[in-house]
């Protein structure tokens, strides 16, 4: 089952560890980007064992400051050019 994450980076974070967090994110996911500062990004998962790897690294990172983020509900609709709520 499809999932989707929005995170959205501190803005104490370098642009390039966020680069890298993004392209780590990009290797079990669909990641994009939901605006132009290059701090919000909805992660779109496909896999439920790709879904728990998110879910680790995205605590991780919590845990430190760097990010927030939350999960969609399973039964929110997807928009596209709308912003998610």
């Amino acid at each position: 089952m499809e999932r989707i994450v929005h995170v959205t980076f501190g803005v104490h974070v370098p642009l390039d560890n966020v680069a890298t967090m993004v392209t780590a994110l990009g290797a079990c996911a669909m990641v994009r980007a939901t605006d132009d500062s290059q701090r919000g990004y909805v992660v779109t998962v496909q896999r439920p064992s790709a879904m728990a790897h998110i879910e680790r690294r995205l605590a991780e990172w919590e845990k430190y400051g760097f990010i927030s983020w939350r999960v969609l509900p399973p039964n929110q609709e997807r928009t596209r050019g709308r912003r998610l709520r």
